[in-house]
């Protein structure tokens, strides 16, 4: 098994593969894409990066806004550690 930091490493450069890929056909100067980027940023922290950072987001954004970002955030985390399992199949 790897270790956790390993773990995220590896999460984190899965998610910069899936988020360059989507940079090619996405409107990047968009409000959406901006949005999409902040949260593949949020996804790549640590467990207690993430945590702090979507706390943070639910004091200023409100807990609408922080519920959604941990939900994309988790999804992305989710995809990525698929992508990785199958790739090491």
């Amino acid at each position: 098994m790897l270790l956790p930091d390993r773990l995220n490493q590896r999460i984190a450069e899965a998610i910069k593969h899936q988020i360059e890929t989507e940079r090619e056909q996405a409107d990047t100067t968009s409000s959406v894409w901006r949005a999409r980027c902040e949260v593949a940023r949020v996804a790549m922290f640590s467990d207690a990066e993430r945590s702090v950072f979507i706390h943070t987001v639910s004091e200023r954004r409100g807990s609408a806004a922080a519920r959604e970002m941990q939900s994309q955030a988790d999804t992305l985390r989710t995809n990525a550690i698929f992508f990785l399992a199958r790739k090491s199949s």
